[in-house]
């Protein structure tokens, strides 16, 4: 099997499934709001990851399928409003939600978001009981994401961060939707819980390397290809993993400057001048480094994939997560 094959075909089944759900509803304008982000591109790799999983252990891709779609859904809803928190300007190179029609009705389209996503899990045709479990699975995930936004949100105020208190953060905010696509496509597979859980500790592992993976390419990215500028996040004051480790190996002067570029204003100079001094430190090739490691610990628990052909796709997904360009 061809990965990106695999991907494309699942994405196009997604997708044309989304198109179905707004299609009916698009002429009240919410719809065409919570469709705004939904409809703009993105790799659907959640809904993918939650269907290739279910195949991976015996059972067919539509069964996965409205699950899919929920966490999709979901983590639009969690785009959304991310942007407002962030006042971001563009979302896959167009102006974002809030951007367009303002901060009170993003967050109106988002909640809309949010609700579709347990409508359309209601319709995953499976037993009442694995219903419930992938109901637990998916509000759960949601709410780590609610945790560890909360915990980036706090991390503004400070630089005195931890490396392990910002990892914690980061499989909240992302690596835990990622796990709640595998874990259900398990449960919807029929999978016992060893299997459930080693395949939920495969997407969080993945999930953090897919993270570190992200700030990174806002450093050294192709900005067609990301979407936004590069260094936006230098631009933003954003505490990434790189700020976190430059700032524990800067001798005190470079680690002040650093600081300083941070917080206040700042132009381009000030954003090439930051990123030197992270390449000074090493932050960027310990972080790529970190991503690696967390990739080949993900791979460690494909083991538990009785098929070999399904194995090496997923191994395929996660040297995909870390080596793509956008």
């Amino acid at each position: 099997m061809d990965l990106i094959e695999e991907m494309e075909e699942r994405k196009e089944v997604v997708e044309q499934r989304m198109e179905e759900i707004f299609r009916k509803e698009r002429a009240h304008p919410l719809w065409e709001y919570m469709f705004y982000y939904p409809e703009s591109g993105g790799k659907k790799l959640r809904p993918f990851l939650a269907m290739i999983t279910a195949e991976a252990f015996g059972e067919s891709k539509n069964k996965a399928l409205p699950y899919g779609i929920s966490l999709e859904l979901v983590h639009n809803f969690t785009l959304v409003h991310d942007d407002i928190m962030d006042q971001d300007d563009l979302r896959r190179g167009k102006p974002t939600l809030h951007q367009k029609i303002g901060d009170a009705e993003a967050i109106n389209a988002g909640d809309g978001l949010f609700a579709l996503s347990f409508n359309i899990l209601s319709q995953t045709d499976v037993e009442g009981e694995k219903i419930r479990r992938l109901l637990e699975e998916l509000s759960s995930s949601i709410l780590k994401i609610a945790e560890g936004q909360e915990e980036d949100m706090r991390f503004e105020d400070t630089f005195e961060i931890r490396e392990e208190d910002f990892i914690q953060m980061i499989k909240k905010k992302t690596a835990y939707l990622f796990s709640a696509a595998t874990r259900g496509g398990t449960m919807i597979a029929d999978c016992d819980d060893k299997e459930i859980e080693r395949m939920g500790n495969f997407a969080k592992k993945m999930g953090i390397a897919f993270q570190i993976q992200d700030d990174y390419l806002d450093l050294v990215g192709d900005e067609d290809k990301i979407g936004k500028d590069v260094g936006s996040d230098i631009k933003e004051g954003k505490r990434t993993l790189m700020v976190i480790k430059a700032l524990s190996e800067l001798p005190e002067r470079k680690k002040d400057r650093l600081i300083e570029i941070l917080e206040e204003d700042n132009d381009q100079e000030d954003i090439k001048e930051a990123m030197d001094l992270m390449r000074d430190a090493r932050a960027i090739e310990y972080s790529k480094n970190l991503a690696k490691t967390y990739a080949e610990e993900a791979k460690s628990e494909l083991e538990i994939v009785p098929d070999p052909e399904y194995r090496s796709i997923l191994e395929e997904v996660v040297d995909f997560v870390i080596s793509r360009e956008k």
